[in-house]
């Protein structure tokens, strides 16, 4: 062969490799997550259209490129759905607009990203229940479908807390899978499903739920163990697979919705804390692509703390994107927010996520920013956007 063939046969050879190398990775490659500053907008920051139209306005004026607008509390939501009633903050009732759909649009025309905040396993909240004229809601259409004790008995209902849907249960997965496919397949503008609460709540953990026989069934099934009480470690590990195979399951549907859907998830604020109090393995759900990106919860009043637990996140992570979620509202003095977000951003983490909205603008209109609220304003926001 002579030298100029032996240089193109290798030439090719090497054209070859580049091309399946590119297209092996393109099967492999994640999304881009174009969020640097977000911000959660809860259920309770608006009443009317019009306050959205505001608050979208604010938002944009203040230099954030992502909203996490909360469309489903306790299993009710913020959209005329087909699968849960309309959200008890508006009486179980039409309240003559569609929230999502005005979200989609104000961010729309301002180039923001929208992703639909969603409560994964609360199924209400409150000591009161549910009316019964409302009888689709899960309460009362699908009392199985909540953590119940050993004795049969359902989790009760708490003061200003939730009451938790059985992750382990495949019709609840499916559920919730639903209503997040729901809302790709109708709202095209909304870039992101942001998980919230998917976990075993702090109360469910403590009472030792699930213990119903059927839980327990599948526990056995799953692991060969006969009872929870036979092997402790087998039976946490097993709660934390429920959660981390529903994550799997909506994730999965919404990408055979839209394949480009960002998934993002509010975690808890270290892995170990989330790995042991509440049965939620987020670096685990990132590394086999199940979520995209987490926010950890960092709520926290002191900075060398913050600090420490942000470096515990980033470890874990293992370089997938991490927004970190900061505990604004807590914080009295606006220079704590500062020092943490610099030290978030400079530790390396992709973005920075506050919460939440009500921290930097009055969510009444008729009543002025108090002056905390002012505060933040001007020690962290851009000037223009006051």
């Amino acid at each position: 062969m002579s030298k100029r063939r032996s240089q193109i046969t290798v030439l090719r050879l090497l054209l070859l490799g580049v091309v399946f190398v590119t297209l092996f990775s393109g099967c492999q490659s994640r999304p881009e997550v174009p969020i640097r500053k977000a911000i959660w907008v809860t259920r309770w920051d608006y009443k009317t259209e019009q306050d959205i139209v505001d608050l979208m306005e604010n938002i944009d004026k203040a230099g954030f490129d992502t909203v996490l607008f909360q469309v489903r509390g306790n299993a009710t939501v913020f959209y005329p759905s087909s699968m849960e009633p309309w959200a008890e903050e508006f009486n179980h009732q039409d309240p003559g607009f569609d929230p999502l759909e005005a979200a989609c649009r104000e961010a729309r025309v301002r180039e923001l990203n929208l992703h639909a905040w969603v409560n994964a396993v609360p199924g209400w909240r409150g000591i009161t229940p549910p009316p019964a004229t409302n009888p689709e809601q899960l309460w009362n259409s699908h009392p199985e479908w909540f953590l119940h004790s050993e004795s049969g008995e359902r989790q009760p209902l708490q003061p200003n807390y939730y009451v938790a849907l059985n992750p382990s249960f495949p019709e609840v997965r499916d559920h919730v899978a639903s209503v997040c496919e729901e809302i790709l397949k109708w709202y095209p503008d909304v870039a992101g499903i942001h998980l919230d609460y998917i976990r075993f709540l702090e109360a469910g953990v403590e009472t030792d739920y699930p213990r119903d026989s059927r839980s327990e069934e599948l526990f056995t099934a799953d692991t060969g163990w006969a009872s929870p009480d036979d092997s402790r470690e087998a039976w946490d590990d097993w709660r934390r697979d429920q959660v981390t195979e529903m994550v799997r399951v909506i994730t999965e549907r919404c990408r055979q919705e839209r394949r480009d859907v960002l998934m993002t998830a509010a975690v808890y604020r270290t892995p170990r804390i989330a790995h042991d109090r509440v049965r939620q393995d987020w670096p685990n759900w990132l590394r086999r692509g199940y979520i995209d990106a987490v926010f950890p919860m960092q709520y926290d009043r002191e900075v060398p703390r913050f600090e420490s637990r942000v470096g515990e996140c980033l470890d874990a992570a293992r370089g997938y994107p991490v927004i970190m979620g900061l505990g604004t509202y807590l914080h009295d003095d606006p220079e704590v927010t500062l020092a943490q977000q610099k030290s978030a951003l400079l530790q390396g983490c992709q973005g920075i996520c506050h919460f939440a909205y009500s921290s930097f603008w009055s969510t009444d209109s008729e009543a002025p920013e108090t002056p905390l609220q002012e505060s933040r304003q001007n020690r962290l926001l851009p000037s223009g956007s006051r």
